[in-house]
Order: structure tokens, then sequence, then C-alpha cells
């Protein structure tokens, strides 16, 4: 893992906060009880094993997306504790913590393609019908568009099946347009790929005429690599490297604040920074970063500020521009 190889533009790392370190301490010392802890203490404690994971398996995605590991921290609880105050729900303070548990011990590999622990997945629940968290239906998965707070409870999506405002859960990922989207099993080292299916975390797609294989991301600083695919695989974003257009060769990837240009400059792909979004006018190739939107404010996921994560932009009319929203924070 190429920690080094991030932009001196990038943030520096915050440790974790008083309040993670004195309840964790408290639990490896035979502190409370499991009933006696809250879901907020649960949540925290499977937040600082979240992020402290993202954070050794890639700094860059770390940054990219929250800019600190204590504002991941605070993000990633918010999900785990509106799932856990959700109607019906079988999750429980005791299982977040089983789930931290297991995330300390993932692979890199499971942890950037977001597969997560068996501890991880959610438990069944005790609904059929209306939900918003796998974890409240009797099939432990809750089919929810990327557009909507509130789903159904239906049986985990199989390779094939549609995923048009259902999603694909955890393993798979949806291919397609708004009309036409099937769940696709995205292929690992020498698997055929193309413009419909998809490598994993960490490959890239290599070849020319719409036929392919998956090659592993190139992860040394200085090594060549191909920004058209045709015949060798891109840089490792996870390890903060992007190719030069120019020299064919992994380079550090810049990072940037928002409001401040990002795209093809010089060359070389930049970034932003903290959940950012780097929005790039029609027919350029570079572009400005936008600061993601507060939670509760004004978004647009096509036209910009999108949402700081887990918050998503719930449209407020016919096209794409709404609000930033919470998962559970709609009574489902």
């Amino acid at each position: 893992m190429l920690v080094a190889s991030c932009s001196p533009t990038v943030a520096t790392m915050s440790t974790p906060s008083d309040a993670t370190d004195a309840m964790t301490s408290s639990l490896t010392d035979a502190g409370p009880t499991f009933d006696a802890l809250t879901s907020d203490q649960a949540c925290a404690a499977q937040a600082l094993a979240h992020c402290t994971q993202l954070m050794t398996c890639s700094m860059p995605d770390l940054v990219r997306h929250f800019g600190d590991l204590v504002t991941c921290e605070t993000r990633v609880a918010l999900a785990c504790t509106d799932g856990q105050a959700a109607p019906d729900t079988a999750s429980t303070p005791e299982l977040a913590l089983a789930c931290a548990a297991a995330i300390t011990t993932s692979t890199c590999a499971d942890f950037l393609s977001n597969t997560p622990p068996a501890a991880c997945t959610p438990p069944p629940g005790s609904l059929n019908g209306t939900c918003a968290f796998g974890a409240q239906c009797t099939t432990s998965f809750c089919g929810v568009g990327a557009e909507a707070l509130c789903g159904t409870c239906q049986s985990p999506p199989t390779v094939g099946e549609s995923c048009i405002g259902i999603g694909c859960g955890d393993t798979l990922v949806c291919v397609g347009n708004a009309t036409a989207a099937v769940c696709k099993q995205p292929g690992g080292l020498n698997a055929n790929c193309n413009g419909t299916q998809p490598c994993d975390n960490g490959f890239t797609c290599v070849g020319q005429n719409g036929n392919g294989k998956c090659l592993a991301q190139i992860a040394a600083l200085g090594g060549q690599c191909d920004p058209s695919h045709r015949q060798r695989a891109s840089c490792n974003t996870d390890d903060g490297l992007t190719c030069n257009t120019q020299s064919a060769k992994c380079v550090a990837q810049p990072l940037v604040a928002a409001g401040m240009p990002c795209g093809l400059i010089n060359n070389v792909e930049t970034g932003c920074l903290a959940g950012a979004s780097c929005k790039i006018p029609t027919n350029q190739t570079k572009g400005t970063c936008i600061a993601p939107a507060a939670d509760g404010a004004a978004c647009d996921d096509t036209n910009f500020p999108r949402c700081f994560e887990p918050a998503r932009c719930i449209p407020t009319g016919a096209g794409t521009a709404g609000t930033c929203q919470l998962p559970g924070s709609k009574s489902c």
C-alpha cells in the first residue's frame, strides 16, 4: 500500500476522538456489558473500526470521501444509529460491536470492494412490506432506489435480475441505464469484461473492440499505465495514483479542496477532498471542486452540489434537484 503516494495537498489526518478512544478502552477492559451499551456507543465503535480500516487500506480514499478520520467516524455512525432506530429492526448494539470486531480482521481487498464480513450482514427482521433498512426485513434485504429513502422488503437480487429502483446489495453492481439495468458480479483477475460486464475494485478492463480482461491496477509509483485501457491497466486510485496521460506512468494523484480546479490538469487527473465533487462543464476536461451540501440543504446529483454520504439527494420534483436526507430520517 503506497500511503506515502498521497499528494502534499491532502489534508493532515486527525486522531480518533477522545470519546471513541475512551469508549473503545472501556470495552477492552471489562467495562460496560453489551446490554448496558447504547446504540450511539456501539455505532461509534463500529464507525471507528470502519474508518480506521479505511485509513489503513486506503488513506487517499479516506481523505477523498471524508477529509479526516473524525469526520469519517461521525458520518459512518449516522447510518448505523439511524438503522438501529428503525421500527421492527433486528439491528442491536451487540451486532454493531460484532461487526466492528469483524471489520478489523477484513482483508483490504474485501473491504475496498465492499464485501462485508458475515458479522456485518443485516440480520433478518420481521417486516415483509415497506422498509428503509435490510435488518427490518425477513429477507434481510430492503430494495431502495438511489434517489429514495423507502423501499420494499424482497429477496436479495441475483445476477441478471433488474436493479432499477432497488439496487443490488453489497456484492453485486447495477449496470445499465434508467430504463434497463441488471445486477452483475464484478470480475476478478483475468475475467472477461466489457462495457456491460465490470471488473471488481482494484482491476481495470483492458482490451479493444469491446473484448477485454480484468487486470490488476498498477500500484507502483512510476509504473507503466495506459489511460485508454487498451494495452495496460490504469493506476490504483486506492493507492493514491493516477496515470499521467503524456508520460503513461503512474504519478501521485493531487487532491484539492472545494473551490479549486480539478479534472485533467497538466496531463494528470486532479481529484477533490472531503466529499467534494468535480463539476466539469460539457465538452471540457477540467472544472471545479464543489463542496457537498449539508444535511437538509438543497442538492442536485446532476447539476451539483451533491450530498455528503450517507445522505442522499431526494428529488422534490420531476428533475434531479432536491434536498439531502439521511436514510432513516423519513418514516417508511
